[in-house]
């Protein structure tokens, strides 16, 4: 497939006006599912109106990352079939949510890699292997050995591999620079693991929280050095991602799972503020805008609340009553909380995702605003990403909605990949980066 109209744009911004915005960790350069203002197509399919597309070289479910004129990516590879399965078909299996007591890892050899592709053709640069073993536990069918993102920036690329409990940090080159051991761990139901990392004037954080330990790790960047570490007293599994919150206030590294959420001073690893006896976000992550904090989690059993948290706050806090209001609180929703995709805010609405329905608040006072169902989608397990005054969102067969910012609902693009799609699209410098369970698509955006 031809790719000279996105060359040609990158080859324009790199020589003339400067990079765009790029998209340089899970949720975007903020981590909060805030993208560059650009324009999408009305709609594309898996063989019309792309750019380009090629055959995934790994598999997994880790969002890409794009930086500059290149795109990120990692993943596993086996001589065997290690492809996630969808949602449907994963529950078919003995081992979908630790039904089976004698699910066992499989016993194959997997090399953990990073990829490094051209943003304008696809084309594979290199690649690197950067651990190769057996896995240690089995996982959900649905999860995949490699959900974890990595983060990049100008020093290079650090890569997380939870099933290998290995990070490391990589040059552009591709050169593999430090490597550390976090552990590989027990998680909840035998899921496996998801949580991505977080990077912030020159530190990587790692969140490991599990049902055998409970651990943030601060790494420099550049050197692999250890600054800080902090272990939660309370075991508990999470695949929520740490969220950097630069509020009114401070830049504070919030941490969450199970019913309770950790704020820290990102330098330090001292903690800011302690949130319990909520149900926090666990399968899904935080946003945030500079006032309030947002987070909740609903699951089949069980719906939370969405909760809107002020700037500010210090010490021990939370309700007395679990889910309740408490004096930080600067509203909650009942029975409002997100699902498996996490929520998005633009400081003037919050829009959170519950399988397929579609919820808008008004970020001031949580007045929900609409609920509809996204007409057309499925499950939707990947985050939805605000492109400047539309948001897009993409279910786990590879249909998509974008839809216009504001208080009322307003589809304005459509597309259909036909493809199972978990991982979180990525877009900056001209292109939307979807990764399917087969294939890499890449769509043309325009400013």
């Amino acid at each position: 497939m031809k790719s000279l109209p996105l060359l040609s744009l990158c080859l324009l911004v790199t020589h003339g006006l400067g990079y765009c915005e790029d998209f340089t960790q899970f949720r975007g350069n903020m981590g909060n599912g805030v993208a560059e203002k650009t324009e999408l197509p009305e709609t594309w399919s898996s063989e019309a109106g792309l750019t380009w597309k090629i055959s995934s070289p790994c598999a997994g479910w880790s969002q890409p990352v794009i930086w500059k004129d290149r795109i990120y990516l990692t993943g596993a590879v086996s001589e065997t079939d290690i492809r996630p399965a969808n949602f449907a078909d994963g529950l078919k299996s003995p081992q979908s949510m630790g039904v089976s007591l004698f699910a066992k890892a499989p016993d194959v050899t997997m090399q953990w890699k990073l990829f490094c592709l051209e943003l304008a053709t696809g084309k594979t640069v290199w690649e690197q292997t950067i651990v190769e073993g057996k896995p240690k536990f089995p996982i959900h069918p649905s999860n995949s050995w490699a959900t974890e993102t990595p983060t990049v920036d100008d020093t290079g690329v650090c890569v997380l591999f939870g099933a290998a409990g290995i990070v490391a940090g990589v040059s552009h080159d591709g050169k593999v620079r430090w490597t550390k051991d976090v552990g590989v761990f027990k998680t909840s139901n035998g899921f496996g693991t998801g949580s991505s990392l977080t990077s912030h004037d020159g530190l990587v954080f790692v969140q490991n929280y599990n049902e055998e330990s409970a651990i943030v790790h601060a790494f420099d960047i550049q050197s692999g050095e250890e600054k800080w570490k902090y272990q939660r007293p309370e075991k508990v599994t999470s695949w929520s991602t740490p969220l950097i919150w630069k509020n009114t206030t401070r830049s504070e590294l919030v941490v969450s799972g199970g019913e309770q959420i950790e704020s820290f001073d990102p330098a330090s690893g001292r903690v800011l503020w302690t949130l319990r006896n909520v149900k926090a976000p666990t399968a899904c992550s935080p946003c945030c805008d500079e006032k309030h904090l947002y987070f909740g989690g609903s699951d089949p059993f069980s719906k939370g609340p969405l909760f809107a948290l002020k700037a500010g706050a210090n010490g021990d806090v939370g309700p007395e009553k679990k889910n309740a209001e408490f004096a930080e609180c600067a509203w909650l929703q009942e029975r409002q909380g997100p699902g498996m995709s996490s929520p998005v805010s633009n400081g003037e609405f919050v829009y959170a995702t519950e399988n397929n329905i579609l919820k808008c608040f008004r970020a001031a006072d949580g007045e929900r605003l609409y609920q509809t169902r996204l007409p057309g989608l499925d499950l939707i397990a990947a985050c939805p990403i605000l492109i400047g005054s539309n948001l897009f969102f993409i279910d786990e067969t590879g249909k998509s909605l974008t839809v216009k910012v504001g208080p009322e609902f307003q589809v304005v693009g459509k597309a259909d990949i036909a493809e199972t799609v978990w991982a979180t699209p990525a877009v900056a410098n001209g292109a939307l980066i979807i990764r399917g369970v087969n294939s890499i698509y890449c769509v043309p955006a325009k400013n």
